[in-house]
């Protein structure tokens, strides 16, 4: 069989006969490689398998409250180190253009200050059919 070019690291590999399109070689840290690209296009692209990994880190988390303030208790370089690079990220971040550090789940805008907004009941069924209001609102000093 010929050889070909690790995907990973760029080194030749012989394929195993078994997996006649394998594309890393065989060492562990390009099977890692390929496995945390499987990961990473799995989770974009099955809706199921990403809502499974994230439930399973909850319930981790929920099982663990204290792992990371017990490692950071046990790995004070890493910490000081880790409060200097985010201190880094911010200096970086408000020079870019002053947006505040929020969860994920935040707004990346601000909020509007005045405009048109729709607003749209939330639940339907108790209204007998669907609502919709256009609102104008305007900021006041």
């Amino acid at each position: 069989m010929e050889k070909r070019w690790c995907s990973a690291c760029g080194d030749a590999f012989e394929p195993r006969p078994q997996a006649p399109r394998q594309s890393y070689c065989e060492k562990t840290d390009c099977q890692k490689s390929r496995k945390r690209l499987w990961q990473r296009t799995k989770r974009k692209t099955d809706h199921d398998y990403h809502e499974n990994q994230a439930q399973a880190q909850l319930n981790w988390r929920k099982d663990h409250p204290d792992y990371w303030r017990g490692y950071r208790e046990t790995h004070p370089d890493y910490t000081s180190k880790n409060r200097q690079k985010q201190k880094d990220r911010n200096a970086k971040r408000a020079t870019q253009s002053n947006r505040l550090i929020a969860n994920s789940d935040a707004s990346t805008t601000g909020l509007p200050i005045s405009g048109l907004f729709k607003l749209i009941a939330i639940s339907p069924d108790t209204w007998e059919g669907r609502h919709e209001w256009l609102v104008q609102m305007t900021l006041m000093p």
